[in-house]
């Protein structure tokens, strides 16, 4: 399907692509829109090992490409690609800092052990640390580099892939860098459990054994003593991949963000078009009367009416285009006059008995695009999408659209301050190895690594308007 409009395409039946699953129906002055549930976004469960010489691996969605189709869609749509960047940093704060804790000299509120060594209590102080050996630990991993990596990988993935490797005596962890979720997949058995973590940038271009790097994976419930049996048996897996992940229900392999559902539901389509077809408009000079909406669920209802498997690109493509020619054809004619596309629809059961699921939404459009048609709904997409994605608009800066309206000052602090309380899950999950090195490397206890952040406040509180707050700590 061409994206550009061309002479060729004229004589398609009068359907011009504007971009994917989005035409124009010339004779009938008329938008088609098509968004495909998104095949690509079917769990894993119900797909088939990948076989790689000899490695059996577990598809991350159908062709084992979904991060790559998700990176590919967050680079498409502004609103989106704003929205992953900014709930990554908001838990990124001030960035990560290695501190000594203080404790209260007051018997009473510290902790010692059976030796009457000190090893815990009230913390009164911290101290930011800027030398010494786990210093220079940290600034060999450049850790504020590696946090920022995996936060991303969260927020755009739900999963991360920290790399530990081992020192060369085998006593230690020498460093820990970051593993990039689009390149890692995971090798599983004949059984379907998880066995190693494989690493290529080669998966949608001819992967095979010799572009895999293979390593081990940890058991996070047990992972100090699973790092140290592997490190003392001097066992050549000296690369341990530490699997960090979001809480995903039902998904055996791979989490998924829950904002995901903008591609199951059709909203992201919705939004991506409209710039595509206002430019379209502008460009070509084309008459618009009607958008129609066609539900990405008619498309898998009619594939498995004439039994074809929904993970068949080349079938499903066919499928569509048979159905457009057929909607087509059905604008244009002059005895149906479009009365069989306002008659599809289908009955779904809800808890006060059933609600009707229209398969398509015919719109009337003025096609005043000059003095901001579509403006309207793109604001509502962006607002939907920032909606699924946990975002108010107004965080970002602006929101979309020719309604915007900006909040207060106040309202906006609160908004953020409830923004940062729930980011805290995914901090939490970023720094969960740090807990099983401590160990390992002996560090001493009352050395944390943790990320402070800064929390905007009236200025009575604070003249610059900001306090600086710890967060999690390990």
């Amino acid at each position: 399907m061409s994206k550009k409009l061309k002479k060729q395409d004229e004589s398609n039946n009068g359907l011009v692509y504007l971009m994917d699953d989005v035409l124009y129906a010339r004779e009938a002055q008329a938008v088609l829109m098509m968004p495909n549930k998104a095949a690509v976004f079917m769990d894993e469960k119900h797909l088939q090992p990948v076989p790689i010489g000899k490695y059996s691996v577990a598809p991350w969605g159908v062709s084992n490409l979904l991060p790559q189709h998700v990176q590919d869609k967050i680079d498409r749509v502004e609103v989106v690609g704003a929205n992953a960047q900014f709930n990554w940093q908001v838990c990124y704060g001030l960035g990560p800092k290695l501190q000594k804790l203080i404790y209260s000299e007051d018997p009473k509120e510290q902790v010692r052990d059976k030796k009457g060594n000190l090893i815990g209590g009230k913390v009164v102080d911290r101290l930011d640390i800027h030398a010494g050996e786990v210093f220079d630990w940290c600034q060999r991993c450049d850790i504020s580099m590696y946090y920022q990596e995996v936060l991303t990988d969260l927020s755009h993935f739900a999963n991360a892939f920290p790399l530990l490797l081992a020192s060369k005596d085998h006593k230690s962890i020498y460093s820990i860098i970051h593993r990039e979720a689009m390149f890692s997949r995971w090798r599983i058995d004949e059984k379907g459990e998880i066995i190693s973590h494989l690493y290529s940038s080669k998966w949608d271009d001819n992967p095979s054994e010799s572009n895999i790097e293979e390593s081990y994976v940890v058991n996070e419930f047990d992972d100090v003593l699973d790092i140290m049996s592997h490190l003392g048996a001097k066992k050549p897996e000296d690369r341990l991949v530490y699997p960090i992940y979001m809480a995903s229900p039902g998904r055996p392999y791979y989490s998924y963000p829950a904002w995901y559902s903008i591609f199951r539901s059709g909203w992201y389509d919705h939004l991506a078009s409209i710039p595509a077809l206002k430019k379209a408009i502008l460009k070509h000079n084309l008459g618009v009367k009607h958008i129609i909406y066609i539900s990405p669920t008619y498309l898998d209802e009619k594939a498995a009416q004439e039994g074809i498997d929904i993970n068949d690109q080349k079938a499903v493509t066919q499928l569509k285009d048979k159905l457009i020619k057929e909607i087509n054809d059905t604008l244009t004619g002059e005895d149906n006059a479009g009365k069989a596309l306002a008659s599809l629809a289908k009955l779904v059961p809800s808890g006060n008995g059933s609600t009707v699921e229209k398969y398509f939404t015919i719109e009337k459009v003025d096609n005043n695009v000059q003095e901001g048609e579509y403006l309207t709904d793109y604001e509502t997409g962006a607002n939907v999408v920032s909606y699924a994605m946990g975002v108010h608009p107004s965080l970002i800066g602006a929101t979309p659209g020719k309604n915007s309206n900006s909040l207060s000052g106040s309202n906006i602090r609160e908004i953020f301050l409830m923004k940062q309380a729930l980011s805290k899950p995914m901090i939490d999950r970023a720094l969960r190895p740090f807990a099983a090195i401590k160990k390992i490397n002996n560090w001493p206890s009352d050395f944390v690594l943790t990320v402070p952040e800064y929390t905007f406040v009236t200025l009575d509180q604070a003249k610059s308007g900001k306090q600086e707050i710890q967060n999690t700590a390990v």
